[in-house]
């Protein structure tokens, strides 16, 4: 009998042609703050989503059935920080190119940066929509320009318009690049908590093709405290998928892409990395059923 254990979800391969959704573990760290970890993010992932049960009662529907292939890892190059993102844009390109909806597992939200040039190549008006704690709009950290505190900066210069949501960490030098740049907008944590905040953002969220990038540590810390850059003040199950449910399924939303990035598990089964392969999985389902 084959063994799946190392497949999303633990469910058998199937050939390419017949997969919608492919995932690809990217598990590549070299400039986290605070907690390192991330490389183990993507095998912690998978592992734990051989506990999630496949059947979701909100949709009714056995959502796996939808054509889920795993892919292998993407081999990490720590010589060339630039270098790998180029390897994870050259590695994805040819899913996207068959139509094929990738779904990057992380590592380091550096890996966004290389999916998302992927992405544009052939979606070249696509937007990104960044839910994150950190805006991620430094000139360079820690002496580097690809910085996982700099990926929303970076794909911004790519004349990509970035939206960011649920930020409550900001330097003064981004709050200055926000004021100079109109490819960069963000919406604060502050400006969300308490207010029916899925409508706000939908709101403030232009009609496009949209690719999706998931720092888990948009999620509060009681539910998701295995990140490298913890904050407090973040976003709680059922509201976060009330809101990506409502942006997926909006008829002027085309959602081609996503990435999970930024969990640091100290273990390989964690309960932060089955809500975040939970998670994942309820992103598939509300695609799946538009």
């Amino acid at each position: 009998m084959a063994d799946t254990k190392h497949n999303f979800l633990g469910i058998y391969d199937i050939p390419l042609k017949k997969a919608r959704f492919v995932v690809l573990p990217v598990p590549f760290e070299a400039t986290t703050s605070c907690q390192t970890g991330t490389k183990d993010g993507p095998t912690s992932i998978i592992h734990s989503s051989n506990y999630v049960e496949l059947y979701d009662e909100e949709l009714n529907c056995e959502v796996c059935t939808a054509g889920i292939k795993t892919l292998p890892s993407v081999e990490s190059d720590y010589k060339s920080l630039k270098g790998m993102v180029s390897k994870i844009e050259k590695t994805s390109s040819p899913y996207i190119q068959q139509e094929k909806i990738v779904i990057g597992l992380g590592g380091e939200h550096t890996i966004s940066l290389g999916l998302v040039k992927a992405y544009l190549k052939y979606f070249p008006e696509m937007k990104v929509l960044s839910l994150d704690a950190h805006a991620d709009l430094r000139e360079e950290y820690q002496g580097t320009a690809f910085s996982h505190a700099c990926v929303s900066r970076r794909i911004s210069e790519l004349g990509c318009p970035v939206f960011s949501a649920g930020v409550r960490s900001i330097s003064k030098e981004e709050v200055d690049f926000l004021n100079k740049n109109q490819n960069a907008k963000v919406l604060f944590a502050y400006q969300m908590q308490g207010k029916k905040w899925s409508d706000i953002l939908n709101q403030r969220l232009p009609s496009g093709t949209y690719y999706l990038s998931f720092d888990v540590d948009f999620l509060d810390p009681s539910i998701v405290p295995d990140t490298g850059t913890p904050e407090p003040g973040g976003f709680l199950w059922y509201e976060t998928l009330e809101f990506l449910k409502s942006f997926i399924q909006r008829k002027d939303i085309n959602l081609v892409g996503f990435d999970m990035v930024e969990l640091s598990p100290p273990n390989l089964f964690t309960p932060s990395s089955f809500l975040v392969a939970k998670l994942i999985y309820k992103i598939i389902g509300f695609i799946s059923c538009r």
